[in-house]
């Protein structure tokens, strides 16, 4: 069972991402247009999990996941695994970003599942895993295709929250 403290740092963790979130897609007119209406399902240190349904504006010239837009779910979703990491404010900037588009199972209404996990973050670059899956119901149980997988390196050097004395964030 979790104690109290730890219970309070994921609830803190969890709002820490969430402002985030919404702090990005006020403050960025491509996120606002390709994540509105994205939802956190899962914050822990260092891994986020967002759902969103698909709609049109998602979508390539043959009714898949546009690529671009891939590209975009994954820049947005590592800075908060980077933030949920520390609860830093600042996430730092892609030096490097590999996509590998698996299946263009993921259309309009299906929703996707962004599996961001910050697999390192040091004191200068953070690197980052990504899954993007459809995710079905049948009969009753939950169906994942993987349908993009990336990785993500960013530079962090001068974002990180000066720890205060006694401060546990991982």
């Amino acid at each position: 069972m979790a104690s109290q403290d730890q219970l309070e740092l994921e609830a803190k963790r969890t709002a820490h991402v969430e402002q985030l979130s919404d702090w990005l897609l006020q403050n960025s007119s491509i996120y606002n247009i390709f994540l509105s209406g994205i939802k956190q399902t899962s914050v822990v240190a260092g891994t986020v999990v967002s759902r969103l349904t698909l709609t049109s504006t998602h979508l390539n010239s043959k009714g898949g996941l546009h690529g671009a837009v891939s590209a975009a779910f994954i820049d947005f979703t590592t800075g908060l695994a980077i933030a949920s990491w520390d609860l830093r404010e600042k996430t730092g900037a892609s030096v490097d970003m590999h996509i590998s588009y698996l299946s263009s199972a993921a259309g309009a209404g299906d929703v996707v599942e962004i599996v961001a996990t910050a697999e390192k973050v040091g004191g200068s670059m953070a690197f980052v895993t990504i899954l993007i899956q459809k995710v079905e119901v049948v009969d009753g149980e939950e169906k994942k295709t993987l349908v993009t997988k990336g990785h993500h390196t960013k530079f962090v050097r001068g974002t990180a929250k000066p720890k205060t004395d006694g401060e546990v964030r991982n």
